[in-house]
């Protein structure tokens, strides 16, 4: 799934957590990412509900699917012409700061 993907159907995205490639700096609304499975689901010691990415290629932990869907809700409570440009930065920036980008 598309960053893209993710944050034009927020709704549609598993509430587990969104692993990305490593390099921050290479991100963009076409890189794909990978959703874990629920970790409640396996033993307290199991590490099975991690994507592979994460275990082979170290992707990273990004946010979780609540989190995403809060970021594109608050941008869009914004302005009525939230572009995907916006909501990306949007992302970024919580994944960076845990805090909500203003839009000007």
């Amino acid at each position: 799934m598309t960053i893209r993907e993710i944050l034009s159907h927020p709704d549609k995205i598993p509430q587990t957590w969104l692993y990305l490639p490593p390099d921050k700096t290479t991100w963009n609304l076409d890189t794909q990412g990978v959703f874990s499975l629920d970790s409640w689901d396996f033993p307290p010691d199991s590490d099975e509900y991690l994507p592979k990415q994460a275990k082979n290629d170290k992707w990273i932990e990004t946010l979780d699917g609540s989190s995403i869907e809060d970021v594109v809700s608050y941008a869009q409570g914004q302005s009525d012409n939230v572009t995907l440009d916006d909501l990306f930065r949007s992302f970024i920036f919580y994944y960076e700061n845990d805090a909500f980008l203003d839009l000007d």
